[in-house]
């Protein structure tokens, strides 16, 4: 299997991600996913559960930057809190330019960033590409963009392979 594609980490949910943990592992940067990791996807802004998701991150002294492959509009409308970092949508994931542009917003600290996502062929292998810490979780809903459903059968593979299914 392609390192590429393998997490470094697996959880079946951002909310069952311990931040104490999180920061053992030397983290203090988050890059987090929107669509089916945060939200439903196609949801119109952030619900409760997400939100208080985001306070906690930066309550516990996290820094946090939305990264999506939606427009730089819709993202806007997630944004909670005036701590939140925002790198525009259309992130074009796995693409490294806007990996690369959300680390810089981080002081291009790569050693203490990770991503979170729900994709493997989007979120992990991008994040992989630039050398940050990948943690890969369950997506929230089975509602997906049409391209993603495609991806999801390859997905399905490798997370057996990995043992993650």
């Amino acid at each position: 299997m392609n390192n590429l594609l393998k997490p470094d980490y697996y959880f079946k949910s951002i909310y069952d991600i311990d931040l104490k943990w999180l920061n053992k592992q030397n983290i203090k940067n988050v890059i987090l996913d929107i669509d089916n990791t945060l939200v439903c996807w196609g949801a119109k802004q952030i619900d409760d559960k997400g939100r208080t998701f985001i306070e906690e991150l930066l309550k516990e002294g996290f820094r946090v930057c939305l990264l999506s492959n939606s427009s730089a509009k819709r993202v806007k409308n997630f944004i909670s809190n005036d701590k939140i970092l925002y790198y525009t949508g259309f992130g074009i994931k796995p693409m490294k330019k806007k990996f690369l542009g959300a680390i810089k917003l981080f002081d291009n600290n790569i050693e203490e960033t990770c991503i979170i996502g729900d994709q493997i062929f989007t979120d992990i292998l991008g994040g992989n590409r630039v050398g940050i810490k990948t943690i890969l979780v369950d997506p929230i809903d089975s509602r997906e963009f049409i391209t993603t459903k495609f991806f999801r059968r390859l997905e399905k593979k490798i997370k057996v392979d990995l043992r993650y299914s």
